[in-house]
């Protein structure tokens, strides 16, 4: 790929640029590009309308942001499924392996109808704000998504003519000029043209000298960034141009016939580029579907997410039609591109990212005295997985901080850590870091409903003699119908997991679960409810178990998931039945067995734990909406042999990348 892209850099500067600083300027964006280089993803599912209990199966695609090819550095992915709340409904780890990212997440049963969002990353990719990647679905219904996010945002935008820079697309070239009838003095600007921070053009420009591109000189296609700089190298402004996303697209053939004598009853299907370079290949996914589902065409493709809403940044999702839409440049003119800070690199200012690249998976933690919180120096830290027969030894810093890192292993995986001090004596207490995981904080992009789905087959009911059957019974409410609310504390409480609602997140620890509470955030093993601040400083809200308090310092990780049945947020003003000692927020926690006692507590050094380990994929099952699912297909083409009655009721979605990260988008119907 550093190959690929030092030509591709070389080659456009060559071809488009004149000024002294060419050199200069090239190095220090390769720099940049080498310090940090970033990442996008795509979600690739079975279907785009699915039922509450129904398994959603998916393939991510990981690409570098430049230059679209597939060998970006991450070897995880996250995938979570985002409810009408923002909150996350369930979260997958997902490995790269030979099909690349493959997995599943199960929809909980029981979840009400809407629109859903599943959000994909990486934890590089945190290390950029407002490039979301999002991948709506509807649940219990058919919908669309809408290509008017912005629309509140157009008149003000169109009122505002005034701009100092004014680009036209021609025929067969751009033509950029500067407006600028505010100065009677000509002054010469600085004009910086840059398609994904790959450079176009830099030199001067100025009301007596416009700047032309030339469609045969660019090698680029997708968000064009034009920055207009002052002397110093300041961004006076910005305009974005979707310009020729022709150049980045890859176009199949799709041949589909009935041969009766070779295969009878089947229908041949041959995919095939005849655009391909020589050693480029194809990597697809490939689903069938039935043609009564909603068209393709009103959500988001691979297409219009890598080359637009994944280069606009808060442009959270939009659909295939904004391609098609002459709104789109008024789309772009509220929208910027902040991937790099491109002023800032033409000085030489290059960054990287805070968060590192994702190799391996890592156990973190610190081992400190009993009294006093001390860091204890070269303690030894013992790790078992007995499950997996590994075992692991390493020792603490002058930080009481120790790691263990390169471990891959699946999700549910348990672990038995231990700590010791020098002498090998076991009066410490064994803190471990718990993993850190963005909320989504952004808006979601708007749809509409086009059809009603929600009909599912159940097993016929055998009524016993004497009975009679009732009517459908519609029951609402605020608070999820499974969620255990048997005692008045837990009808008070603001918020609630149920035994439901915990089996199906299916979260390694107390921590993560209540990282999903709005407003409640965990700091070095303590929770707080936004807002518990005193004269004294912020405090932690108060832990309840079975109803009786427990002290300050009491680690949650010293219960089980596994046994626990219902955990109650209280903040707020719910928190006075608990008395002034809720004040700071109150969380309540029920065992099933409801009598935990604190003897019970495993020593502090010592801790039983899972992690979210990588998920393992398991085989599809074809259905009648979606009888064929086909993750991961490599090469210069392919062929598939599918029944007959394929061919007038269901059609073909293909998706992915090549070899060089040209885009390849099909859909169609099955012809014969």
């Amino acid at each position: 790929m550093r190959k690929l892209l030092f030509v591709i850099l070389l080659v456009c500067f060559q071809a488009s640029l004149f000024a002294q600083t060419n050199n200069v300027l090239l190095s220090r964006i390769l720099r940049q590009v080498q310090l940090f280089p970033q990442e996008k993803t795509y979600i690739f599912t079975d279907a785009e309308n699915y039922q509450a209990g129904q398994r959603i199966h998916l393939r991510v695609f990981l690409v570098n942001a430049v230059v679209h090819q597939s060998d970006s550095i991450s070897r995880y992915v996250y995938v979570e499924l985002l409810n009408t709340e923002r909150l996350v409904v369930k979260r997958v780890r997902l490995i790269r392996s030979d099909q690349g990212f493959v997995g599943y997440i199960d929809i909980p049963e029981g979840v009400a109808k809407g629109r859903y969002v599943l959000r994909s990353y990486t934890k590089n990719m945190l290390n950029v704000s407002q490039y979301e990647s999002l991948k709506s679905i509807f649940i219990g219904g058919q919908g669309k998504l809408q290509s008017n996010k912005y629309r509140n945002s157009l008149d003000d935008i169109n009122n505002n003519t005034y701009s100092l820079l004014d680009i036209n697309r021609l025929e067969n070239n751009v033509r950029v000029k500067v407006n600028d009838n505010k100065n009677a003095i000509n002054t010469d600007y600085l004009l910086l043209i840059h398609c994904r921070s790959i450079p176009i053009y830099f030199g001067k420009i100025s009301r007596e000298k416009d700047v032309i591109l030339n469609y045969d000189s660019l090698s680029q296609g997708g968000v064009y960034s034009f920055q207009l700089l002052d002397a110093n190298l300041n961004t006076i402004e910005e305009k974005l141009k979707f310009l020729y996303p022709e150049k980045e697209q890859c176009p199949i053939s799709v041949e589909c016939f009935e041969d009766d004598q070779v295969n009878k009853g089947q229908i041949s299907c041959f995919i095939k580029s005849d655009s391909l370079r020589e050693d480029e290949t194809m990597d697809v996914s490939v689903r069938i579907e039935y043609a009564g589902a909603s068209s393709s065409d009103v959500n988001s493709s691979i297409l219009s997410h890598l080359l637009y809403d994944m280069d606009v940044a808060d442009c959270p999702e939009e659909p295939v039609s904004v391609l098609l839409n002459n709104k789109t440049e008024q789309l772009l003119d509220s929208c910027h591109w902040t991937r790099y800070r491109m002023t800032d690199v033409i000085k030489g200012e290059c960054k990287k990212g805070k968060i590192g690249v994702e190799k391996s998976a890592v156990i973190r933690g610190r081992v400190e005295t009993l009294i006093g919180h001390k860091p204890i120096k070269e303690g030894v830290v013992n790790l078992i997985s007995p499950d997996k027969g590994f075992y692991a030894v390493t020792k603490t810093d002058v930080y009481g901080r120790f790691s263990f890192e390169g471990l891959d292993f699946p999700e549910g995986t348990q672990y038995v850590l231990n700590a010791f001090t020098k002498a090998g004596k076991s009066w410490v207490k064994l803190l471990l870091d718990e993993e850190d995981f963005p909320s989504y904080k952004g808006q979601l992009p708007p749809f509409e409903w086009i059809g009603n789905d929600t009909i599912r087959v159940d097993a016929t009911v055998n009524l016993p003699k004497g009975s009679i059957q009732m009517e459908e019974v519609n029951v609402f409410s605020h608070q999820p119908s499974y969620s255990s609310r048997s005692d008045a504390y837990a009808r008070n409480a603001d918020f609630s997991f149920g035994l439901r609602d915990i089996e199906s997140i299916g979260a390694t620890c107390l921590h993560e679960l209540l990282r999903r509470v709005p407003s409640v955030t965990v700091e070095f093993g303590k929770c707080y409810v936004r807002g518990g601040v005193t004269i004294n400083g912020k405090r932690p809200a108060a832990i309840a178990i079975d109803g009786i308090f427990v002290d300050n310092n009491f680690d949650l990780d010293n219960i089980q998931m596994a046994d626990v049945e219902r955990v109650d947020v209280f903040k707020g003003g719910s928190t006075v039945i608990w008395g002034t000692i809720g004040g700071m927020g109150v969380i309540s926690i029920t065992t099933k067995k409801g009598d935990f006692k604190t003897p019970s507590v495993p020593l502090t050094n010592t801790k039983t734990f899972t992690t979210l380990g990588y998920q393992i994929p398991h085989r599809y099952t074809p259905n009648t909406h979606t009888p064929v699912w086909l993750p991961s297909l490599r090469g210069k083409s392919f062929r598939l042999l599918l029944p007959t009655e394929y061919g007038l009721n269901y059609r073909l979605i293909i998706e992915g990348i090549t070899s060089e990260g040209r885009i390849i988008r099909y859909a169609g119907g099955l012809r014969k």
